[in-house]
């Protein structure tokens, strides 16, 4: 991702402050600003070379989409993800895509199969040439596209407002999967039967697809917060060489 850093931004755009939002959402996402992080305005409006207002406004995009959270009299921090958190999104996530999933079945034409098999190709392809960061944002589109194709409008809103937080989960569960070809073989069975029209096993895989993911972030969030409260562990002795 390119971010101008030498010239100022104000006039370039006439949505400035989306496209800041935009940039911060990657950043964030990206690991530059860690969950729990102070985003503050000053930084961030020398940073992005625009001023604090549009600063301003883009926090309140991403405020807006869960990502920020605003604290009165304290400022502007990246969401600080808790267990709760992560089961809630997985929650949302299943019913969301799941109902998406059955819908899109029902709907489902030659456009339409055209448009996700597309996705899908573009999943492979990154997987197979190691863009894990590439195959995590083609996860979400695949679902994106699948809620698309359902052509409820209101669903499309919904989701819309959860995929910040659904790209952030993604992106916590990526390292589970060792190897990218998992992902792609997760979405295969999905695929096939939304494509074949099947509304009912479509529902079903949809609303089991995040369930494993949900536990092993909850799991590593848990042994990591053990860890800090036991303090830093040396390391295991190593045996010495002769």
């Amino acid at each position: 991702m390119t971010v101008l850093r030498h010239a100022s931004r104000e006039s370039m755009h006439p949505n400035l402050e989306v496209e800041i939002a935009r940039d911060l959402q990657a950043d964030i996402l990206d690991g530059i600003w860690k969950p729990g992080d102070r985003l503050v305005e000053l930084d961030l409006a020398e940073r992005y070379k625009v001023s604090q207002g549009t600063v301003r406004a883009a926090l309140k995009y991403l405020q807006a989409n869960g990502l920020v959270q605003h604290r009165p009299r304290r400022g502007n921090f990246v969401i600080d993800v808790t267990k709760e958190d992560i089961n809630e999104i997985s929650v949302l996530r299943d019913t969301l895509e799941s109902l998406g999933a059955r819908l899109a079945a029902q709907a489902i034409d030659d456009a339409g199969r055209t448009a996700l098999i597309a996705v899908f190709e573009d999943m492979r392809r990154a997987a197979k040439s190691g863009r894990r960061k590439r195959l995590v944002e083609l996860d979400l589109a695949f679902h994106r596209t699948v809620i698309e194709i359902s052509g409820n409008r209101r669903l499309r809103e919904i989701y819309r407002q959860l995929e910040s937080q659904a790209l952030l989960f993604l992106r916590m569960a990526d390292a589970f999967y060792p190897e990218a070809e998992e992902i792609i073989d997760l979405h295969v069975p999905l695929l096939e039967a939304i494509c074949r029209g099947d509304a009912e096993t479509a529902f079903a895989l949809a609303q089991r697809h995040s369930d494993l993911d949900a536990v092993r972030i909850a799991h590593s969030k848990s042994a990591g917060a053990d860890q800090e409260a036991d303090g830093p562990r040396l390391p295991a002795r190593q045996p010495r060489r002769v």
